[in-house]
């Protein structure tokens, strides 16, 4: 039988309250260690298991900028997918492509594409590429716990800066910095 539940069958009190409609603020008063993020993984297996999307490259050229990825994805020295996508629309004007834990690469992807409608919904136009390139690497920073046991997201972003009129590449490492020269001077 489950801690906190009598033999009877009846629910414990804290379920019968009325709160919050959201189940994540229920999850959250009553079972905290349920949340994503808030359970240990098994140490040394995470980075093993997990698949990992490898290859992604991209370059600018006069109208624009052009990206594209390999459709493997490995787990360890495994073939794990021969048909994964790494490279994704944005918005109307910008790409990601993921290379680490493809899993975790595809739910960012998916949360910034929602972010950046979000924000075109709410203010009533478009965030700026640099914008852009900035949430993204917040993105990544919270993703820095997992990334330290072994599930990073590494992604490449570019896109068409319509301010500058030019194609723009934006690095990034585990931590959400971008070491590396982001456009072109």
């Amino acid at each position: 039988m489950a801690v906190g539940f009598d033999p009877s069958g009846r629910l414990p009190a804290f379920t019968t309250h009325a709160g919050s409609s959201s189940f994540t603020d229920f999850l959250s008063g009553t079972a905290p260690d349920l949340l994503p993020g808030r359970r240990p993984l098994p140490p040394g297996l995470s980075a093993v298991v997990a698949p990992h999307a490898t290859t992604i490259v991209a370059l600018t050229y006069a109208e624009g900028v052009l990206m594209a990825g390999d459709r493997r994805a490995t787990m360890g020295n495994l073939v794990a997918s021969r048909d994964i996508e790494k490279v994704h629309s944005a918005d109307g004007y910008s790409l990601v492509g993921i290379a680490g834990t493809a899993g975790i690469g595809i739910e960012l992807i998916r949360l910034f594409q929602v972010e950046l409608e979000h924000y075109e919904k709410i203010e009533g136009t478009m965030l700026s590429l640099d914008g852009k390139a900035n949430r993204l690497a917040a993105m990544v920073r919270g993703n820095l716990a997992a990334a330290m046991q072994g599930l990073a997201v590494v992604p490449l972003f570019a896109g068409y800066d319509t301010r500058r009129e030019i194609g723009r590449i934006f690095t990034y490492d585990v931590t959400g910095g971008s070491p590396y020269p982001r456009h072109p001077s």
